[in-house]
């Protein structure tokens, strides 16, 4: 076909591939370009809705954390110290106390006399030495081979969860063997013996003193309970670590101290104030988009991909309504900092914020986050939000819907022109055939014709002889 379209119009001069090319850039424009504008119209709406699905999903993550009461249960601590550190656990009392003459919980450390080398041997004879502490004895056996490597090495496995035992290099031929309590307080006191009546080296159960035993073993640091006066109160804890005065309130007492703590245990509010911030700021991005998507500004010749479309324009509306309504107490977001512009823009004030919210936190909270109840019908303003965006960015929600609805369009459209140019090369394929035969004909009538006029001109000549 193509050497026919090449050589079409050689007969006639008028039949060429430049006429063909023409028509079928007439039907071309009419009957291909309408459906490839509906496509590229189409594929833009699919971005947008796939950025609109994401700037909603990132507007309902502020107004989820909004419209959960664990937001504000959060709670923040003041009035640590360098020998006082206070945690408060979500939801806990807002509550104040003091912390004062801060005493240090203290493990039992215990070290033995002196061995020449690791290598030592420990025992004369075969036997078992016992261990105790917290109450738990251990009986670690010997043989009158075992090194004082191979004493720790035993202790370790077999009383490890209790006492830690180590060797220490003191001097020149001085080594230690060092044992240590897990855990602090006054009952992990670290008790030895040597249960089989005297094979064990007595440097290792014996113990110290000056006079009569210089060699036996001495205690490093004594275990102790903490001591500390909560709110002037004198309290004993065999930990640092104290969870049992305030439930959800951790004290870690950090160092010895006379001095005083005053903490303060308050609900967090920078938490509240900084979620309010992210939501106003993706609330401007949100409906930005939306004024774009749907914006019908001929003067300056921009139409929104969305123009016209109610289910997009309702969006902004319906999301905007919410903000702005008041409640059965007369409260509304414009009242803790958060207004909207004759533009249509967000603002948050959070000095504001802060100063409204501090009036009545109950009632504040009911108002952001309150979930309706038999007492109280009214939910707060993110609950109701949150169902609403929850219609929008659901699995069956609206944008769902509005995506598959648009994919299916685009698909169709596709097939639509697909179809069509199929029927429009056909056409093309067809009458570029009859344009042929059409110049083939018109040629060997040309061919005929100047050999008929050959002739009657020769004929002419003979007569005019």
């Amino acid at each position: 076909m193509a050497g026919s379209i090449s050589s079409l119009g050689i007969g006639s001069n008028v039949l060429t591939s430049s006429v063909i090319d023409q028509l079928k850039a007439a039907d071309t424009a009419s009957m291909i370009t309408p459906i490839a504008n509906k496509i590229t119209l189409q594929q833009q709406k699919g971005q947008a809705l796939n950025l609109l699905s994401s700037l909603l999903s990132t507007f309902q993550t502020s107004v989820s954390a909004l419209g959960n009461d664990t937001l504000y249960q959060a709670r923040s601590v003041s009035g640590n110290s360098s020998n006082v550190s206070v945690t408060a656990s979500s939801g806990v009392s807002v509550q104040s106390f003091s912390i004062s003459n801060t005493q240090m919980a203290l493990n039992d450390v215990k070290e033995s006399g002196a061995f020449t080398s690791t290598s030592s041997t420990v025992a004369s004879g075969n036997g078992k030495m016992t261990l105790t502490s917290g109450g738990i004895s251990y009986g670690i056996a010997y043989t009158n081979s075992m090194t004082l490597d191979q004493l720790k090495d035993a202790i370790n496995t077999q009383a490890g969860s209790k006492i830690k035992a180590s060797t220490l290099q003191v001097g020149t031929n001085d080594y230690r063997l060092i044992l240590r309590s897990v855990d602090t307080g006054a009952n992990q006191a670290i008790t030895l013996s040597d249960s089989s009546g005297g094979s064990l080296d007595s440097k290792l159960y014996s113990a110290y003193d000056a006079t009569t035993n210089p060699t036996g073993v001495q205690s490093i640091q004594a275990a102790q309970d903490a001591s500390f006066k909560y709110n002037g109160i004198t309290l004993t804890r065999s930990s640092n670590t104290i969870t049992d005065i305030t439930p959800g309130v951790t004290i870690n007492l950090l160092a010895d101290s006379t001095s005083t703590a005053n903490i303060a245990i308050t609900q967090d509010i920078s938490a509240i104030s900084s979620e309010m911030s992210s939501l106003v700021n993706s609330y401007n991005t949100l409906t930005s988009q939306l004024n774009d998507m749907t914006t019908t500004d001929t003067t300056a010749g921009k139409i929104g991909v969305f123009n016209g479309d109610s289910s997009i324009n309702s969006i902004g509306r319906e999301i905007t309504r919410l903000m702005t309504s008041l409640d059965s107490n007369g409260k509304s977001l414009a009242q803790f900092g958060i207004d909207i512009s004759e533009k249509g823009t967000m603002s948050f004030k959070s000095t504001t914020f802060t100063t409204k919210y501090k009036e009545d936190v109950t009632l504040s909270n009911t108002f952001f986050s309150h979930v309706a109840d038999d007492t109280n019908k009214q939910e707060g303003v993110f609950t109701r939000l949150k169902t609403l965006m929850t219609r929008y960015t659901g699995t069956k929600g609206i944008m769902s819907n509005l995506t598959t609805g648009s994919d299916t369009a685009l698909k169709s459209l596709n097939a639509n022109k697909t179809r069509a140019q199929a029927l429009l090369d056909a056409r093309y394929e067809a009458m570029t055939a009859r344009f042929t035969q059409y110049d083939s004909i018109i040629s060997k009538l040309n061919n005929q014709f100047s050999s008929l006029q050959q002739q009657i001109s020769m004929a002419v000549n003979g007569s005019s002889n």
